[in-house]
């Protein structure tokens, strides 16, 4: 294999800049970002749109990283500027996100549209507008930053109309075919996997169920549970490929037309995502940029228990509920897609339930990609999760019964493995249907 080349991996040597020599440079580069911010200014946030809140995050993010590679964090002097950059980029995407969200909820078919238009709708409005006035505030305080260090803040302005076309009204007519979706013998439908999925997602919450929180101390209490920016961002990206997923595999396809209410997974998918992504935005501001973002507030409990319930309950919890209401939906889904039935299997003489057992127990369940309960005396465990079934196991050590729950293919596969000593024997008891637990 060649070898990288030295200029790609060598650090180079960092020369010293004075604070003025850096002021043009920067000046230079902010430029963008300054006019959208008085285009922005010069209007009130109920009247801000979607495209200027991203040309402004993508500004923002771009001066950020800018500022950062010049040392600007360990700058005493512009080490303000770089956390109110900082602070207007995490809140312009969290708000394009609730925008965005906004005008999308007529069209995405959630299974209680009474609920998306008559609490979602305005519940997202009215986070988006609080968190607007809070851009607006920041961008005033670094204004005057700006000018405290002897730069000059430019009066010129680019409104919406000079940020290029907004999306088309017309598109090209849909004349490429194109297969998917077809249902095949031996392996679960792709409707059936967003189904489980969903299904999956809605019981990460411990199964507590969050519910509407007041109090600061409550509130925190919920954050540091469900809604700090690490937690935030693994469910935003199981989201995020669970649409990846269904707009591949299941949109358009013969599946979705047979099932009527698919779509309604879709937008409920869709919806949570928004919500997450600027639960996301706005944990990362909580954690990271505390200070700035509450520099300007007199009461710094009463904004940060305002701030907190639109990041707990505006977004992660209503994200939460996205799901949550269509978990009716998503279960009939899956009941439609799958051949629910158990069957009860007994260990064979002179196996236990350790480890590795468990593992091709898993295995078989995560092939399908479908939910599989399993149940040992009186306690029960998510087959698909080897630490919930290790827990189940050590907890009856003298059950030798096991009750299986799901799709009739998994426990035909399951009823094979037991066949075959649960994998005691070696993988040459295997029978052919269970090649793929067979090493690689």
């Amino acid at each position: 294999m060649t070898p990288l080349n030295s200029n790609w991996t060598a650090r180079k040597h960092r020369l010293s800049l004075s604070e003025a020599e850096f002021r043009p440079l920067l000046a230079s580069q902010a430029h963008d970002f300054l006019l959208v911010a008085n285009g922005l200014m010069e209007l009130s946030p109920e009247q801000w749109t979607q495209r200027q809140l991203v040309h402004l995050f993508q500004s923002a993010t771009d001066l950020e990283t800018y500022l950062d590679d010049f040392g600007a964090p360990d700058n005493r002097n512009f080490f303000k500027v770089r956390e109110l950059v900082a602070v207007t980029r995490w809140l312009s995407v969290s708000v394009s996100s609730l925008v965005h969200l906004y005008s999308r909820i007529p069209s995405y078919h959630f299974p209680d549209q009474g609920w998306a238009e008559k609490v979602l709708k305005v519940e997202s409005r009215e986070a988006a507008l609080s968190l607007a006035q809070r851009i607006f505030q920041s961008l005033r305080a670094l204004r005057e930053a700006w000018l405290s260090l002897g730069m000059v803040w430019p009066d010129a302005v680019t409104r919406e109309e000079s940020l290029g076309a907004a999306a088309p009204a017309y598109q090209l007519p849909r004349t490429r075919a194109e297969k998917k979706g077809e249902r095949q013998e031996n392996h679960a439908s792709d409707a059936a996997q967003v189904a489980a999925r969903t299904l999956r997602l809605i019981r990460l919450y411990d199964g507590a169920e969050p519910f509407f929180v007041k109090g600061l101390e409550k509130l925190q209490k919920v954050f540091f549970r469900y809604c700090t920016e690490e937690k935030n961002r693994k469910m935003e990206s199981k989201i995020h490929n669970l649409q990846t997923f269904y707009d591949n595999q299941v949109s358009g396809s013969a599946e979705e037309k047979e099932q009527p209410s698919l779509p309604s997974l879709r937008g409920s998918i869709s919806g949570a995502l928004h919500l997450y992504e600027a639960g996301t935005a706005l944990a990362h501001l909580l954690e990271r940029h505390p200070g700035p973002l509450f520099a300007g507030d007199s009461e710094r409990e009463r904004s940060e228990e305002e701030f907190l319930n639109i990041v707990v309950n505006r977004c992660v919890l209503n994200g939460y509920n996205c799901l949550k209401k269509v978990e009716v939906v998503a279960t009939n889904v899956l009941g439609s897609f799958t051949d629910q039935s158990s069957v009860s299997l007994f260990l064979p003489e002179g196996v236990s339930l350790h480890a590795r057992p468990i593992s091709h127990i898993v295995s078989i369940v995560n092939h399908h990609k479908t939910p599989v309960e399993v149940a040992m005396g009186d306690d029960s465990a998510n087959a698909s999760s080897i630490m919930q079934m290790l827990v189940m196991a050590g907890a009856n050590p003298s059950c030798r019964k096991m009750q299986f729950v799901g799709d009739q293919r998994v426990l035909d596969d399951l009823a094979a493995l037991f066949e075959a000593r649960l994998g005691e024997g070696g993988f040459d008891l295997f029978p052919q249907e269970l090649d793929y637990l067979r090493p690689s």
